[in-house]
């Protein structure tokens, strides 16, 4: 019966989804990377979040998703240095990060570049390629993430290197944070939870909660070390702790 109702959910939300997604998209990737193509960076972004925005809320609605927001007040003001530290669920996790209403760069997997559609918003959302194959890749990423940092803008990695399909936080990689460390940036731990019973474990009806909790920032320019050192564990354990206390889907008796 659950598979049953998983088919039934997943065929009602592509129907719905996919198409209104096709359109915006392009229509984000015309408008947006016109002005990106004439160098008016500014209104190419504002264009861009916009479209890209109602996408979000579109695919968060016919998903069947009521979205709760916690810990706005931690987020650092705009133009400060950051990055997003985000336990990852389920590919949703990637829009309901941009639910903070900040929009970082991802660290994307270089397989998403062959991805049609999706390449041109990794390129509108100024993401940075990762292959994780090669050393030297991984080095010119970092780098890459550390620059665009230090102008400001902010970026979001999933420390954890890929989805969690047992719903728990696990560990997080130290490599992770040296983008962060780098550009001497506010360390921004972020707890996500429920998402998987949106898509990956859609297997019953009803609304889901899910949740997105901004923690407070650490300061990574302060530490040296074995402060430095410790940094992973101490942002695990901070999201693991809020992700414990955050409510389940659906609800334990």
């Amino acid at each position: 019966m659950r598979k049953l109702v998983k088919i039934i959910r997943l065929f009602f939300a592509i129907v719905l989804i996919l198409p209104y997604l096709v359109v915006v998209c392009l229509l984000a990737l015309l408008l947006g990377g016109a002005l990106r193509l004439i160098k008016l960076d500014m209104a190419s972004d504002i264009v861009s979040h916009m479209l890209i925005q109602t996408v979000d809320w579109w695919i968060m609605l016919f998903l069947g998703s009521r979205v709760h927001v916690i810990g706005r007040e931690n987020l650092p003001k705009r133009g400060e240095k950051y990055c997003f530290f985000p336990n990852h669920l389920s590919v949703v996790d990637i829009p309901l990060v941009y639910y903070t209403r900040r929009w970082p760069g991802m660290v994307a997997k270089k397989e998403a570049y062959k991805i049609p559609l999706i390449n041109g918003l990794l390129w509108l959302l100024r993401c940075v390629k990762l292959d994780r194959s090669s050393a030297r890749e991984s080095v010119k990423a970092i780098g890459e993430g550390v620059n665009r940092i230090k102008s400001g803008m902010p970026m979001a990695i999933f420390p954890e290197g890929t989805r969690n399909k047992r719903s728990e936080v696990g560990s997080f990689k130290s490599g992770s944070f040296k983008m962060a460390t780098r550009a001497k940036a506010l360390v921004v731990p972020v707890a996500i939870k429920n998402t998987r019973h949106l898509f990956e474990e859609a297997d019953r009806f009803g609304i889901v909660d899910v949740y997105i909790e901004i923690l407070k920032p650490i300061d990574s320019s302060t530490l040296e070390g074995e402060e430095l050192l410790a940094l992973p564990e101490r942002v695990e354990n901070m999201v693991r702790d809020a992700y414990m206390k955050l409510p389940s889907w659906p609800k334990k008796e």
